[in-house]
């Protein structure tokens, strides 16, 4: 079962690094690496070299926008995702999208790139946007809020299957009874459900994760 996106070590998925600077590289892990808008950012050449330095980053992220918090204004915020869509089509890797209060800008930001690569809203529990981000290209991908919230199931029904990504991201729920429980909402085999997640991960990531 893939965890698309945690902040912890995960037997087989893809892990978050909140610190590259404190990041010790395990081989036969897969990471995400980019610049949160919550903190201040990594330096561009930064993220470029370690990219270039270990072939187990397989995403850009979290990155994106946020208009509750964040180190940065907007425009600022904006500039710096910019720069790492820039890194996410050279490397072809998909961005992991972290976007609070800020949907208008990301669909508009995408429109007017046309990125080849995939971008991902991860976290995703706003169900009233189901329709417009899928409208727009993205894939969601799924965590503990669906496992409570009741609109949220509703709308993830008619996500297509093959845009469905899910989490742990940074709380306690095992991905095995988050796999578990959308088995049954979506009345799937539990190991129909996984191999979909897998092959939607391996669409995303252009096969480097599996």
């Amino acid at each position: 079962m893939i965890n698309f996106h945690t902040h912890h070590p995960v037997k087989f998925g893809i892990q978050n690094i909140d610190n590259v600077e404190k990041c010790n590289f395990n081989p036969k892990q897969f990471y995400a690496l980019g610049s949160h808008p919550w903190f201040k950012k990594i330096n561009i050449e930064l993220l470029e070299n370690t990219i270039l330095n270990h072939s187990n980053i397989i995403s850009i992220g979290e990155c994106g926008l946020d208009k509750v918090k964040s180190y940065y204004p907007l425009k600022k915020q904006i500039d710096i995702l910019k720069q790492q869509i820039e890194l996410s089509e050279y490397f072809k890797l998909p961005l992991t999208l972290h976007i609070v209060n800020a949907f208008n800008e990301i669909v508009a930001l995408k429109k007017q790139i046309k990125p080849k690569q995939k971008w991902v809203i991860h976290g995703f529990n706003k169900y009233k946007l189901t329709e417009t981000l899928l409208d727009n290209g993205f894939y969601l991908s799924f965590g503990k809020a669906l496992m409570s919230n009741q609109k949220l199931q509703n709308s993830f029904k008619t996500v297509p299957n093959h845009k469905v990504l899910l989490e742990t991201d940074d709380s306690d729920v095992k991905i095995e009874n988050l796999y578990a429980f959308v088995a049954d909402l979506k009345s799937f085999k539990l190991q129909d459900l996984t191999r979909l997640i897998r092959e939607n991960i391996k669409t995303i990531t252009n096969g480097k994760l599996a």
